[in-house]
């Protein structure tokens, strides 16, 4: 096979996306190209030429790096020794549907708006690790998430480019020659997709695809933008996802044991299930009960108002045959998603819907499941809150997508294969943690820092012609950033209770902490607010203002155009990770997952998974548990104890070293950090926990 047909080969499963050497590949062909594609492995070789290959691909070494790579996938594809199959040997006879209106895999695979997807994305790669049965279902995206910028006046501006899909390992699927295309009823006409598979290690992820020759041009732009559109266009999409997901399962002849629905946007799944049956002759009921019984329901939001509801009068008009198909009147249909049935102007909840369908489900940390309980009590009446039957299991990541390759390669050079086997293990994680000495931990940290710096200043030379007029002097500033001067990192969904632009409420103060000669602060913020979201693009602005401050520039940066490559740089480079949500809106928040391997510490509200993972010795925590009643006062009390933290403990600290960074306090924060935190929340054991909790007893009936 030709040096081409090999590379495409591996660019052809995602599983180069967690795979350093595998991404070398590419990168090794033209640098410039691999940034200007967002590391897009088939983006650069369709646009290299044959000497460019040749060359790139001529030396030994060259060569014996693509034999291991392909040896290597080679090996991970045959699936031996899998932690599933020596822990859980009966996962191998079910199969997984996963469904989520987002997975977050690659930053060249625009999907994805967020930590929903993220943890979607993360998922299916650990699924793919252990050996899981696993299939994803999603939407074909055509525009996908919006990309952003920063006006003069610090106003983000979205824009939706065509993503080119040539340019992305997916394979459209074929039936008798001709793409493989599902129907299903919305209003009154039949809606066809396609479907794209796309391979994710030994997981598979289908995506349906409504832009066909056999739909209207409004159907056919029905998956055009990922959270975009109206009440109607949602509650489109969802069916597409949710009935067309389940007959796209049956087309290929996928009998899933367990079906995993990820928030509720995907629940109409289950009607499109219990039709099934009724049309074998069950009864409504018992077709509830066997839909039930193989049904799970993870909920990620925390607050009612930010769960998908549709009048009812659109219900009726969008699912009127699917309720026919049900044979039963509208009142018990529009009751599937009420907590009255005999209410007739209350609105149509997904969220009510699966909860209904699903005999379990969890919400995403300890603390999330207690709020889930508290909100959805009522639909077990007469239950003790504490008897509501909604569990837990605290999300984690895919260490391998967000470990940084240098830290990855000391890993492999010292532990071989052990690390990875050590993330189903926290004392086994803690003793390779604790054989590293505090001159690896400091060396590593500034080695990570410095990676940073240039990371984020190659991202704004690559693409700061599509951002805002800072781009020249952040990439100045970056270019005199100091790795031993305190660095901060903020990065996440600017919605309002993140409470992004809290550092600045009390501005001179802030310029008193960051601007400090004898111990500055640098801080990096980046994330995006949704295209409706007024209020989150003020506090963007708040935070613009901040970093366009002659007392602050070249100290305070906002990184335009968030997304998992500047997640990456981020999390591995910096000293402090903040987060300021108002407790307990934090479902789990997984950001600050992501910089324990790194050395990086967080401070945080205990809020989501930090509520979980503190001991005191391992981070900081601003302010305690206690929730007032007055969101004033808490917002009060937050910002009292945010500013507290940072003069009183984390400034001190970082600086009683010599250097900056490696003083015995700071070296305990970051081995303790290190050590207790990275296994814990770790998809491992995350997905440990779906298997033993849900999917192992579901499937075992």
């Amino acid at each position: 096979m030709s040096i081409r047909g090999r590379l495409e080969a591996i660019a052809s499963n995602l599983w180069w996306c967690w795979t350093p050497d595998a991404q070398a590949l590419f990168q090794r062909i033209d640098p410039d190209a691999w940034e200007r594609t967002n590391h897009s492995p088939l983006a650069v070789l369709r646009g290299a030429s044959e000497a460019q290959l040749a060359e790139a691909y001529a030396s030994p070494e060259a060569l014996d790096a693509l034999d291991d790579v392909q040896a290597r996938l080679h090996t991970y594809l045959g699936g031996e020794g899998t932690w599933v199959r020596r822990e859980t040997p009966e996962m191998r006879r079910g199969l997984v549907a996963y469904f989520c209106a987002e997975f977050g895999i690659h930053e060249s695979l625009p999907l994805y708006s967020g930590g929903l997807g993220v943890l979607a994305g993360d998922h299916i790669k650990t699924a793919s690790d252990v050996g899981v049965p696993f299939v994803g279902i999603g939407l074909k995206y055509p525009e996908g998430y919006f990309q952003q910028s920063v006006d003069a006046d610090g106003w983000q501006q979205e824009r939706y480019p065509p993503t080119d899909w040539s340019t992305i390992p997916a394979e459209l699927v074929a039936h008798g020659g001709e793409p493989l295309i599902v129907d299903m009823p919305i209003s009154d006409r039949t809606v066809y997709a396609q479907v794209w598979k796309l391979e994710v290690g030994r997981a598979t992820l289908y995506l349906l695809d409504t832009n066909v020759p056999q739909n209207n041009a409004e159907d056919r732009t029905i998956g055009g933008r990922l959270y975009s559109g109206g009440s109607e266009t949602r509650i489109r999409q969802e069916i597409v996802l949710g009935v067309g997901g389940v007959r796209l399962l049956r087309a290929l002849k996928l009998d899933a044991s367990v079906y995993h629905l990820n928030e509720g946007h995907s629940a109409f799944a289950c009607l499109e299930l219990m039709r099934e049956h009724v049309d074998e002759g069950v009864s409504f009921d018992d077709a509830l009960a066997r839909v039930r019984r193989k049904t799970l329901f993870t909920t990620h939001t925390p607050v009612p108002a930010g769960h998908d509801r549709f009048a009812p009068d659109l219900v009726q008009v969008m699912l009127w045959r699917l309720q026919q198909g049900l044979k039963v009147d509208w009142r018990t249909f529009l009751g599937m998603g009420r907590l009255n049935l005999d209410n007739p102007n209350e609105t149509f909840c997904m969220t009510v819907l699966a909860l209904k369908c699903a005999s379990k489900a969890n919400g995403v940390s300890a603390l999330h499941g207690a709020v889930s309980r508290e909100m959805w009590r009522d639909m077990w009446p007469g239950w003790s809150v504490h008897d509501v039957p909604i569990g837990h299991v605290t999300n984690g990541i895919h260490v391998e997508t967000f470990m940084h390759p240098t830290l990855r390669a000391t890993l492999d050079e010292r532990f071989a294969g052990q690390w990875q086997d050590a993330l189903h293990d926290d004392d086994g994680w803690g003793a390779l943690i604790d054989s590293l000495s505090d001159d690896d931990i400091i060396a590593m940290k500034r080695t990570l820092k410095k990676a940073m710096f240039d990371s984020l200043k190659q991202r704004l030379y690559t693409f700061g012609d599509d951002y805002g007029p800072d781009t020249e002097w952040q990439m100045g500033a970056l270019a005199n950033w100091r790795t031993d001067v305190l660095t901060i990192g903020f990065a996440r969904r600017f919605a309002t209770y993140k409470r992004g632009a809290m550092l600045f409420d009390e501005f001179e103060r802030a310029v008193e902490l960051i601007a400090n000669s004898d111990r500055p602060i640098q801080i990096v913020y980046a994330g995006k607010a949704h295209p409706k979201d007024v209020p989150g693009k003020e506090v963007i602005q708040r935070v613009i203002k901040a970093a366009r401050d002659p007392r602050l520039k070249g100290r305070v940066l906002f990184m335009e155009n968030y997304d998992m490559s500047i997640a990456r740089s981020m999390v591995s480079g910096v000293d402090v990770w903040l987060n300021t949500p108002r407790r307990p809106r934090e479902a789990s928040g997984t950001s600050g997952q992501k910089v324990n391997m790194h050395g990086g510490v967080n401070c945080s509200i205990l809020d989501g998974w930090w509520g979980e993972g503190f001991n005191d010795k391992n981070g900081f925590a601003i302010g305690d548990r206690e929730v007032p009643h007055d969101p004033a006062e808490q917002d009060r009390r937050d910002r009292a104890a945010l500013y507290g933290v940072l003069e009183g403990h984390v400034v001190p600290e970082y600086y009683a070293g010599t250097p900056a960074g490696s003083g015995e306090a700071w070296l305990a924060r970051m081995r303790g950090s290190m050590r207790t935190l990275p296994a814990r929340f770790s998809t491992r054991r995350m997905l440990a926990d779906y298997i033993r909790q849900f999917y192992a007893p579901i499937t075992a009936g």
